[in-house]
């Protein structure tokens, strides 16, 4: 607690930590880079809103060529679980049963009740000397919702050698078991975990270390979690994600920070439909579509065992047009729809150079609606054991 705000650049650009009236008038730190060490608000349902947001440009592309989907073209996709053949506790590295989760961030989760329902999973994130759970990831979990839990370093802080070394065990073990202790506390099968997440972001790791000592730093710490029987696979109930922004599989640099299958039970990564905005305005209304921005990544995760993917932070500006938006969140739900290998869609509703937040856009709030309680995402965490 009282550590400074810290701001951190994600796939998109620097986010600048801001101060936003919650119920408990404390600040919350959420999205991509929002790294510091929040309070927490006294209901989820008060309606207060957090921004914390990003802008990178990905207006080079193809434009919109999905077509959104209604509930009824998802019936008969929330056994998409069972038919993989992935139902059971003992052969589930996503484990998730009966469809997708719909999940969001923090700032999502406290208007969760203006979509109708509650998250499924939660974006957090920590950096290395924070404790975990805060008050609001503790509410979170106690409603049901399990978590998604970055833990970083930050230039500056420890190298990726000095982890890999072991010289950050005393912080880093009692974090991971205080993770796991949560799901067992909050009755979830299981809590999803990523060291370093967006490693291949080079702006927001100088000093760090290499690709290569970054596998080693990885490979340190998820072998601490094993040793210490807190992976899902060991008893406990924590699941591993590898989240990278989805530049490192368009430009090709994603096998650079690759663990190996074993390491880890998802692939996850981020990206954003950003146009051109910049600097906090919108320049005109060129945007991209869901499968220019992670078809890559669903190539990568196919020539390469095959992961789960995680579609970890996804989000959309609002342009001029006030139908660009819903339109894109429909093309997600659709893109979702289309394949199967996608376990998870988390939205970012964030602000910084750009906008990604509903929570002002009637159109927007209602297309999130609208994918929120298609049937294909209904799935759920597996039982706690």
């Amino acid at each position: 607690m009282g550590a400074p705000l810290r701001s951190r650049a994600g796939t998109h650009g620097w986010r600048p930590g801001l101060a936003v009236a919650a119920s408990m008038a404390l600040v919350l730190i959420a999205g991509c880079a929002w790294l510091g060490n929040p309070g927490g608000v006294g209901s989820l349902g008060s309606g207060s809103s957090r921004d914390g947001g990003s802008s990178r440009d990905v207006s080079q592309g193809s434009g919109n060529t999905e077509a959104g989907v209604g509930a009824s073209a998802l019936q008969g996709r929330s056994g998409r679980n069972e038919a993989n053949g992935r139902t059971s506790s003992s052969s589930n590295p996503a484990g998730i049963l009966n469809g997708d989760l719909f999940g969001g961030d923090v700032p999502l989760a406290l208007v969760e009740h203006r979509l109708g329902r509650k998250l499924a999973i939660v974006r957090v994130y920590y950096v290395l000397g924070e404790n975990f759970p805060r008050r609001i990831d503790s509410q979170l979990m106690a409603s049901g919702s399990t978590l998604l839990v970055s833990l970083d370093t930050t230039p500056g802080g420890a190298s990726y050698a000095s982890i890999a070394a072991g010289h950050e065990d005393g912080t880093i073990l009692p974090f991971l078991k205080a993770v796991n202790a949560a799901a067992v506390r909050y009755h979830l099968g299981a809590i999803y975990m990523t060291f370093e997440h967006e490693a291949n972001v080079f702006a927001t790791h100088t000093g760090l270390g290499t690709p290569a000592q970054f596998v080693q730093a990885w490979d340190h710490v998820h072998q601490l979690a094993v040793s210490a029987h807190l992976d899902w696979q060991q008893g406990g109930r924590m699941h591993w994600a590898l989240i990278l922004s989805h530049w490192a599989f368009s430009e090709g640099r994603a096998g650079q920070y690759w663990p190996g299958l074993n390491e880890f039970d998802v692939l996850g990564t981020d990206g954003y439909n950003t146009g051109d905005c910049q600097s906090g305005q919108v320049k005109n209304s060129s945007y991209v579509s869901p499968s220019w921005i992670f078809g890559p990544v669903l190539s990568f995760a196919q020539t390469h065992g095959a992961p789960p993917v995680f579609i970890a932070e996804w989000g959309s500006v609002e342009y001029p047009s006030p139908s660009v938006r819903p339109n894109f969140i429909h093309q997600m739900q659709s893109f979702v729809a289309s394949n199967p290998e996608i376990h998870a869609a988390m939205y970012w509703n964030g602000v910084a150079r750009c906008s990604y937040s509903v929570n002002n856009y009637p159109a927007s709030l209602a297309a999130l609606a609208g994918m929120a309680h298609a049937p294909l995402f209904q799935g759920q965490i597996m039982a706690a054991g």
